[in-house]
């Protein structure tokens, strides 16, 4: 049960990013490019995913 919170917080990133995206490119006055938008926001979910992870190994790790 535990994995499922990594596919929600994946899930929520994409939606979320792409909606930043969208907004980003509207005020800059460029185009909406999904794709770029996509892979930066995965990369962003994935690295948000692991920190909590590694904290949590390096608090263990001082006990």
């Amino acid at each position: 049960m535990e994995d499922m919170r990594y596919v929600a917080v994946i899930f929520w990133a994409v939606v979320l990013g792409q909606v930043a995206g969208f907004i980003g490119g509207a005020l800059n006055q460029q185009t909406f490019n999904s794709q770029q938008t996509m892979i930066v926001t995965v990369v962003f979910a994935i690295i948000f995913s692991i920190i909590p992870m590694l904290l949590d190994n390096d608090k263990k790790n001082r006990a």
